[in-house]
């Protein structure tokens, strides 16, 4: 079977999500690590421009956003499934730990930390959000009060899904729910410092991350950047599963970009290959590796006809 290559770097809260999956599955996996910041040149001729961390990458299909991950994941592999409680309670979790929980605790850690990352992390992240890059570092520090002030009421909420006693979000099985609660913690956790002591407050939350880091990352094994290139190089993308006929109009064939509606809008181009379910699939060419196929979750990206 094709290797599942995962694009990643240590401190990624994301891609700590998807170490965990690959932990409940049990699997075998390469990693590359990727530059935090951009330029990212050996992964664009993959994803075709998607930046966001992670992707994963098997053999000449590329698949982006952690909610996809998991879903293929799931369709691929036996073994342990992700959707202990279901889908839609991952989804349900997704929207308050992803947005205003994650939003919250991005804000503290870099604001408490601002002097320790470089100025090109804070540049580059101001650009991701759709700003000039232009960053104020005294802003930062001082907007870390409003940030606690948001993130105490929400660490109180999540606290309060654990008062029964249960070890996970849909009981005694860790899923996909608890890795998307999970990562946002870890990322406050291990900022260290005062942003991290915020957690001491809430004694249920570093007893249920215990747990779930007890789960471990699979079987992972390092690989370089230009190894991966060569294994989409030398592999097909598989064929497209099609355009549902509710699709909103789009055809097969049909000259797309697609983009994130939030952050990060960098465009993707490609040919349309399959829309239907939770998945938006775009086939493009790239001088470097030739064929690939780039899988999108149809939830919080949008379509748009090239050009």
């Amino acid at each position: 079977m094709t290797d599942i290559i995962l694009h990643h770097y240590d401190l990624s809260p994301f891609a700590e999500k998807a170490r965990l999956m690959f932990g409940i599955k049990g699997l075998a996996w390469k990693g590359v690590q990727i530059p935090l910041v951009m330029p990212k040149p050996d992964l664009m001729p993959l994803t075709g421009g998607y930046r966001r961390t992670p992707v994963m990458q098997i053999g000449a299909d590329i698949f982006c956003d952690t909610r996809l991950i998991a879903e293929e994941l799931e369709r691929r592999f036996d073994g342990p499934s992700l959707m202990a409680g279901g889908l839609g309670l991952a989804n349900v979790v997704s929207g308050f730990a992803e947005e205003k929980l994650f939003w919250a605790v991005a804000g503290l850690v870099v604001g408490t930390n601002a002097d320790r990352f470089p100025m090109a992390f804070h540049e580059d992240r101001a650009k991701m959000r759709g700003g000039s890059g232009n960053v104020n570092l005294d802003k930062l520090k001082a907007a870390s009060g409003m940030q606690v002030e948001q993130l105490r009421p929400q660490l109180g909420w999540a606290a309060d899904l654990f008062r029964d006693g249960r070890s996970f979000l849909a009981g005694e099985t860790a899923g996909l729910a608890d890795l998307t609660l999970h990562h946002p913690l870890w990322f406050l956790k291990n900022s260290g410092g005062e942003a991290a002591a915020v957690l001491d407050d809430y004694p249920a939350l570093p007893a249920f991350m215990a747990r779930v880091e007890a789960i471990g990352h699979g079987e992972m094994s390092e690989m370089s950047a230009a190894e991966a290139l060569d294994v989409a190089t030398n592999a097909s993308p598989e064929a497209g599963r099609g355009v549902a006929a509710n699709a909103e109009g789009w055809k097969a064939g049909d000259a797309m970009a697609v983009m994130p509606t939030d952050y990060a809008r960098d465009p993707v181009v490609g040919e349309l290959t399959g829309y239907g379910g939770n998945a938006i699939t775009v086939l493009r060419n790239d001088d470097r590796v030739g064929a690939v196929a780039v899988h999108f979750p149809r939830v919080g990206y949008a379509l748009r006809r090239a050009g």
